[in-house]
Parts: C-alpha cells; sequence; structure tokens
C-alpha cells in the first residue's frame, strides 16, 4: 500500500473534504476540472509527474479522489508541462467505480447455501448518484429499480465497447511527422569572409521553421544539416528520414541580399515550390518570415498543420546591418563550439550596434555560460556564470519570449546557483517556447543526470537525435548518460561511432576513455586520452583523465606529472579544483582530494552537481565529508 492509499489523518474518505485537506474530489472528471485540464491529462500526469490522486481499493479494482489542497500544492511546486502530444498517445483509464451498500461488503457470508457477499455493479461515475443498491436474496425490486439497474447494464455494455474502440485505435499509427532538413545555403558572393553570413542565415531559417508546428513538422537542426551537404538528395534522405529539402543560395553586395530558395521533394525530386528575395539587409527579419510562410504554406498541402500564422511569432524590424552580421558571426562560433571567446567579441558588437538586439544578448548569455562549466570552463564560473545570468535577464526584457534566454538562466540556476525547483521551472519554459531548438534539450537531458532520473535523460536525449540526428555532441551526450547509468559497454559504442565519424572530436574521448577505465581497461583507456590530449591541444580536462587513469593503473609518478602539468596551466588561465581532486582521488589521497573539492565549491564549479552519479567519485563516498558535501550542494 502506498502513502496515497492512506487517508489523512481525521479524514473519513467517504466525507466532502478533511478538515485539514478541504475540498474532495471523487472523480477523475472533477480532478480535471479542478486543474482545468482534460482528463486524459491528469491521468497522465499521475503516472509520469506524481500527481497527488489517491485510491479507494475494491476487490481487483479500485476508485480515485483526491483533495483540492494538494492538487493545488503540487501543481504550484511542479508546474507541469503541457505536452499534446504525449497526452494523444496515452490510453486513459476508465471512469468507474464499484458500488455496494453501506457496510455490506464488510458481512460474512451466509451459513447454509446462503447467497454469500453482496453482488457489486460497476457503472460510470455519472450514474453513481441515481443507482440502487443490488444484493442477491433481496425482496424483488421495483419496476423503478428495474430499470436503474437496466441502465446500469447498459452503461457498462458502452463502457466496454469505448473501450474496445480505444484499443483498436490506439493499434493505428499516428501519422508519422513530416520531417524537413535545411541544407546550408550556398554563399555566391565569391568570398569566402562571406560564408559566416550564409551559415548563419540557413541557422535563423532552421530555427523559425522549426518553431512552426513542432508536433507535425521536424526540421533537423544545423550541425546534421552541414553533415550531409554535398551528398545526393536520396542519401540525405535515407540518413535523415526526411521527405523534403529547402536549398538556397545567398548573394550578397555591400547591404543588398539576392537570396534564392526552393523546396524538394526528396523521394523523386521534384521541385515542390522555388522563389527570389532581392532585398536591403536592414529587411533580412521580413524575407525570412516570408521564405517561412511560404515554406509552412506548400508543406500544408501535404500535411494538415494546424498553426495559424498568425500565431507564428513574426518580427519584422528592421536590423542594423553592422549587427546583424556580427550576430551571425555570434553564431557562427557558437554552433560549431569552435571559439567561445569570438563568439563573446562578436555577440557584444551586434548589441554595440544594436542595444535593443534581444537575440544578441541572448547569444552572449549562452556563450558565457559555457566557457563557465566543464569541459569548455575557460573563465571561472564565478565569473563567467553571472554575466551569462545578467545577459540572459536583459534579453529577457527586451522579449521575454525567448526561449533561448530561459534555456540559460535554467543553465545557470542549476549548475552554479544550485536551485533545482527555479532550473525545472526555466527548463519547461525554454522547451515549450523553443520546441525545436536543440540548446534546451541538451541542456535539460544534463539537468535530468543531476537528479538521477536517467531514464528521462535518455528520453531528451532522443529528441536530440531525432533533431540532430548525426551530431556528434548529442551523440557523445547519450554516452555520457550510459556512463552515469554504468552502462559502459553501451557508452563504449556509442563514443566509439562518434569518434569513428569524427576522429577529431575530443570530446568523444573523454566518455570513451571514461567508460574504458571503469571497466579497468587501463591500457585503453589511457590510449584513447592520448588521442584527446591531442586533439585538444592539452585541455586541463583531458591532462586530468589521463592523470586520473595512470594513478589507477598504478604509475604514481605519471599522475603526479599530471598534477605538475595542471599547476602550470594554472599559471596562466583558470583550471579547476575540481580536476585536482580527480587525480589524488585515483592516487587514493582521498583526504586531499577533499580538500581540493571544498576549493571547487567555493569556485561553485558546475561538475559539483554530478558527484552524485559520477563513477569517479565512488572511493569516497564513505567519508562523512563527501557526505556533507553533497548535502550542501543538495545532491544526493
Amino acid at each position: 500500500m502506498s502513502l496515497a492509499d492512506i487517508p489523512a489523518s481525521g479524514a473519513n474518505p467517504g466525507a466532502e473534504g478533511s478538515p485539514l485537506l478541504g475540498k474532495k474530489l471523487v472523480s477523475w472528471k472533477e480532478i480535471a476540472g479542478h486543474l482545468g485540464r482534460e482528463t486524459r491529462t491528469v491521468q497522465r500526469w499521475e503516472k509520469t509527474e506524481g500527481l497527488p490522486v489517491r485510491r479507494h481499493g475494491h476487490q481487483k479494482k479500485s476508485t480515485v479522489y483526491a483533495y483540492a489542497s494538494e492538487l493545488d500544492a503540487w501543481f504550484k511546486k511542479r508546474q507541469p508541462a503541457d505536452d499534446p502530444e504525449a497526452d494523444a498517445a496515452f490510453v486513459p483509464e476508465p471512469e468507474t467505480a464499484f458500488v455496494t451498500e453501506p457496510g455490506l461488503d464488510s458481512l460474512p457470508e451466509k451459513e447454509n447455501g446462503g447467497a454469500g457477499p453482496p453482488v457489486v455493479v460497476q457503472v460510470p461515475y455519472a450514474d453513481f448518484e441515481d443507482l440502487a443498491y443490488v444484493e442477491q436474496d433481496k425482496p424483488r425490486p421495483s419496476i423503478r429499480r428495474q430499470v436503474v439497474v437496466g441502465l446500469g447494464a447498459f452503461a457498462v455494455v458502452c463502457i466496454i465497447a469505448y473501450a474496445v474502440y480505444r484499443l483498436i485505435q490506439t493499434k493505428i499509427p499516428p501519422p508519422d511527422k513530416v520531417r524537413l532538413v535545411v541544407l546550408p545555403f550556398k554563399n555566391l558572393s565569391g568570398d569566402p569572409k562571406q560564408d559566416y553570413f550564409s551559415a548563419g542565415l540557413t541557422d535563423e531559417m532552421i530555427t523559425r521553421l522549426g518553431s512552426l508546428d513542432p508536433r507535425r513538422l521536424g526540421v533537423i537542426a544545423a550541425a546534421s544539416s552541414n553533415a550531409q551537404s554535398g551528398k545526393p538528395l536520396k542519401e540525405i534522405g535515407r540518413t535523415l528520414g526526411v521527405q523534403y529539402a529547402l536549398e538556397g543560395s545567398v548573394r550578397r553586395e555591400g547591404n543588398q541580399v539576392r537570396i534564392d530558395v526552393h523546396l524538394i521533394q526528396v523521394s523523386d525530386q521534384t521541385d515542390l515550390w522555388a522563389d527570389s528575395y532581392n532585398r536591403d539587409v536592414t529587411d533580412i527579419l521580413l524575407v525570412q518570415n516570408e521564405v517561412c510562410t511560404a515554406v509552412a504554406s506548400q508543406i500544408r498541402r501535404v500535411i494538415a498543420i494546424a498553426t495559424e500564422m498568425s500565431s507564428f511569432r513574426v518580427d519584422t524590424r528592421s536590423v542594423n546591418p553592422e549587427a546583424y552580421d556580427a550576430y551571425l558571426s555570434g553564431r557562427f562560433y557558437w554552433t560549431n563550439r569552435g571559439d567561445l571567446h569570438k563568439s563573446i567579441e562578436s555577440y557584444q558588437l551586434a548589441i554595440q550596434k544594436d542595444p535593443q538586439y534581444a537575440l544578441a544578448y541572448a547569444g552572449l548569455a549562452g556563450s558565457y555560460a559555457l566557457l563557465g562549466q566543464v569541459p569548455y570552463d575557460d573563465m571561472s564560473p564565478h565569473e563567467a556564470k553571472p554575466k551569462a545570468r545578467a545577459a540572459a535577464e536583459h534579453a529577457l526584457q527586451l522579449d521575454p519570449l525567448l526561449g533561448e534566454a530561459h534555456a540559460v538562466l535554467a543553465n545557470v540556476a542549476f549548475s552554479y546557483d544550485w536551485n533545482f525547483d527555479v532550473a525545472e521551472q526555466e527548463f519547461q519554459r525554454a522547451l515549450a517556447l523553443s520546441p525545436n531548438n536543440p540548446t534546451p534539450h541538451l541542456w535539460f537531458s544534463h539537468y535530468c543526470i543531476v537528479r538521477n532520473r536517467l531514464p528521462q535523460a535518455l528520453e531528451e536525449n532522443s529528441r536530440l537525435l531525432e533533431i540532430e540526428p548525426v551530431s556528434p555532441l548529442f551523440n557523445i551526450n547519450r554516452a555520457e548518460i550510459y556512463y552515469h547509468a554504468r552502462n559502459y559497454d553501451a557508452a563504449i559504442t556509442t563514443a566509439s561511432r562518434a569518434i569513428e565519424q569524427y576522429p577529431n572530436y575530443w570530446l568523444a574521448y573523454i566518455w570513451l576513455g571514461s567508460a574504458l577505465r571503469e571497466k579497468k581497461m587501463y591500457k585503453e583507456a589511457l590510449e584513447q586520452f592520448s588521442k584527446g590530449r591531442t586533439a585538444s591541444h592539452d585541455h586541463p580536462v583531458m591532462i586530468m583523465l589521463y592523470g586520473h587513469a595512470l594513478a589507477l593503473s598504478g604509475d604514481a609518478a605519471g599522475a603526479h606529472k599530471a598534477l605538475d602539468d595542471l599547476q602550470q596551466l594554472a599559471q596562466s588561465r583558470y583550471v579547476s579544483s575540481l580536476y585536482f581532486a580527480a587525480v589524488y582521488t585515483g592516487l587514493g589521497e582521498n583526504r586531499t582530494a577533499l580538500d581540493w573539492l571544498d576549493r571547487a565549491y567555493t569556485e561553485r564549479n558546475d561538475r559539483l552537481v554530478y558527484l552524485g552519479s559520477e563513477p569517479m567519485a565512488d572511493p569516497l563516498r564513505s567519508d562523512p565529508r563527501f557526505a556533507r558535501l553533497l548535502a550542501r550542494i543538495g545532491v544526493h
């Protein structure tokens, strides 16, 4: 029996309510009405979100009830997200109750061939008040009672028929989501320095098209789109599972820009629509909106996209050409994670040229957020995270509906403030506002790791891979989740596949080497960490992982050499105290390791929140100092 099965002290389950808990709601319909949602939604919330619904047990069935005060408190704390797609896939339970005469179910069976226990009739809640009680061996009921019982039996038939209908309906698969890839716009200006402009314009088109109707129109994100550039359309269709492709080219001369676009059906490479736009760069936002509207109109002919274009957020204001240039440059460096410092410089220039440019502030916030956390940590969290928060808050002052800015606030809340309630709320806002933007999904999957919700982290990663099927970043995100779940074989397989496709992507070596290390395959782990050191140009996190593995393998001298290398790097850049703690943990010097972890706590290092599930920390778990550290962070 669960806690929900036990009535509150002093509460009478049959009464209108409890003096302590207030109004009692006695059906799914009443519960849904109180929360202002459909019955299907609240039933799903009970299964997936812990909605506080109680049950009366009756033989093999049960009836539900809830208290308004508990529902209100839960709703205020959880702020559950509406998810029409999940509702559509959820099969609701029928609203039924077992009804017997009060007290009859506790009577003993009659002796000497008596009738036995009362007969129980299953009826809809709507008929509850009018139904007479039925028991064998009772005097012949009145005509009215016969009619009521007959109606009850008819209702049972209706319920069964409806249940069968729902069962059959769930067996019929819903129509597949239409998937579109926006291939990188070609730069026809003849100037390679303009590549950032065409790349940024492609990224912007992906973002705008992705917000049209995420339930029925899936738009492949930029990394996977770039990876398929130049390949035959049929191959792209097979790899990404897309039915349509949007191709385009950009020719820019000064502030004049010509954009040619055409929509292609991948199966037979038929051109469905094409158009050209000659505009001043100051009208570039209007051009993007025109293209999105035209593409949506063409796709709507194939599927019934329910999105009303009037609800699509349209930004038609003129933009300063120099500010837009700088913004696209910042997006270019951000997307490739090639140089976050250059990304910040570009966003700052965009803001200087246009102080009302909300997207530039959001981009600046995202770059600062990454720069202050592992493994990109080239700046102290004390310096980077407050700057990220300030930029995100300013972006929301200019545009409260920017999902990118809410995602940054969520990132800062859980990785720097260690305020997990605020982080959850901000993530839900970001995901609702930017459902096709991969960054909120990526960061939310990390949040789920931290909260030890690993199955949910995998679900979020699956959504990521729908958006970006071949992205190395999102594939190694899956390897990281497997690593924290102690599924090392799956982590090795996933990371190895990413390295096969992107051998210079140094982040993949982190999770391949770490999984090998946990399997005590130290020679193989050291080989992968060594490759990671080369690919990353000796990034501090790779030096730490290499030194930690050397220590576990028995090479104490090599581990101390890694510590010296970290100390040397710390003379010229920020190096997290967490890295020293890890190497000392490998050496078995737990007291020194905990001293360094205390320093990392003072630095507000973001990776501390992962210690609850981090295998490297296992040797410290029995130490009371480590337990107190986790308690201070709020991690279990």
